[in-house]
């Protein structure tokens, strides 16, 4: 079986409040990225009319994500077998490496083709994904609700104890406003939910390392699961001091790219929870690699989700209900109330994320279990 077509399908969903946390230059930038929820999907065809769907992480400009596909990869794939999966992401990953292109767009755009893949595979094979890469140790995933933005105190604690009301037992808050402001909330939702309720602050890069200390400090007091993105991406350095000096986990992950960026972040115990997005990091090859670090490593594995769409979703439950259970530790269900992602939920002609009690159920059906409405897809499309 050959790969006959690939198409690359750039969205976008527009919406007229904020859809995430900390933005660098808030004021000025937040007229022109994050007005929306974007993304590319990606589509790939079998010589015999199979097709695997798959989701490439596009935060902003998902044009260009989509002209990496048409343009640089498409003509790798053609005409060669769709089980040499591992085999064609090596070759698209060589295209641009020795020109320093190991990260962005171009990791991004192999993770979606990734995902097409491995979707076309359990298609023709009328097995789900899960079953391709080693089974499932659960058919259900512990999930925490994503995430309560910025607010003052009486709303977010509101917004949380609606969030217990419908079944969940972990929250996560986005950190990054003042410190005042920040440990005022802080309090308040763990005041509104109890301690029985795990509660996550994540700041989105928000701070350099000193500051990252001084609040993941107070943060402790009430007992946070973990302190998400304390510093930038590129402050290696930083993500190392805050490990050394605070005793709340750290995570971090959402913005690194394939194996060689979480090798240095593992093995240099910047984190204790890493956090690949598997629509970024290289898709399903790729992140059973850095899985396999963060497993020998002592480190544990949540995985991103954020504001990506079905693709990103369907494929993050498959693989990660295959993790191993002390490496496992829970699944990202993205809810901004009164903003619904479109692009995770219109798009596809079945429900990727069935939530209950906490958990998420992992489908069972062939491939990634997703099947996109094409008609509506359209719709988005830019």
């Amino acid at each position: 079986m050959k790969i006959q077509e690939v198409t690359a399908v750039p969205v976008k969903a527009p919406q007229t409040g904020p859809v995430s946390g900390h933005l660098p230059y808030g004021n000025e930038l937040s007229r022109f990225i994050r007005t929306g929820y974007t993304s590319c999907f990606v589509k790939i065809k079998s010589d015999e009319g199979v097709v695997g769907v798959g989701e490439s992480l596009g935060r902003e400009v998902p044009e260009a994500t989509a002209a990496i596909i048409e343009k640089l990869l498409k003509p790798i794939l053609l005409g060669n077998s769709i089980y040499d999966i591992e085999v064609l992401w090596e070759k698209m990953y060589a295209t641009m490496r020795t020109r320093g292109h190991t990260r962005g767009y171009l990791l991004e755009a192999i993770s979606g083709v990734d995902l097409a893949l491995w979707d076309l595979l359990g298609k023709q094979l009328d097995l789900p994904v899960h079953r391709l890469i080693g089974g499932a140790q659960s058919t259900k995933l512990k999930a925490y609700a994503s995430s309560i933005l910025f607010g003052k105190p009486a709303a977010v604690a509101e917004e949380a104890s609606k969030l217990v009301e419908e079944g969940h037992r972990q929250i996560k808050l986005k950190v990054g406003m003042t410190e005042s402001e920040d440990v005022a909330n802080v309090k308040a939702v763990r005041d509104s939910v109890g301690y029985d309720v795990d509660l996550m602050v994540d700041a989105n890069s928000a701070f350099n390392a000193h500051e990252a200390v001084r609040r993941g400090r107070k943060f402790e007091r009430y007992e946070c699961l973990w302190f998400e993105e304390p510093v930038p991406p590129d402050n290696i350095d930083g993500y190392i001091e805050v490990s050394r000096k605070l005793d709340i986990p750290i995570a971090g992950g959402e913005s690194y790219f394939s194996r060689y960026d979480f090798r240095d972040l593992i093995a240099k115990n910047a984190v204790d929870i890493v956090m690949p997005d598997i629509g970024r990091a290289g898709g399903i090859s790729e992140c059973r690699k850095i899985a396999s670090m963060a497993s020998a490593f002592g480190k544990s594995y949540t995985p991103h989700i954020g504001l990506s769409g079905a693709g990103v979703r369907a494929a993050t439950l498959q693989f990660a209900c295959t993790l191993p259970r002390e490496l496992f530790l829970t699944y990202e269900y993205y809810h901004i109330l009164n903003r619904p992602n479109p692009l995770s939920t219109d798009v596809v002609k079945q429900p990727i994320e069935v939530f209950k009690d906490g958990y998420v159920e992992v489908p069972q059906r062939p491939g990634l279990g997703i099947e996109l409405n094409d008609k509506v897809l359209q719709k988005y499309a830019v």
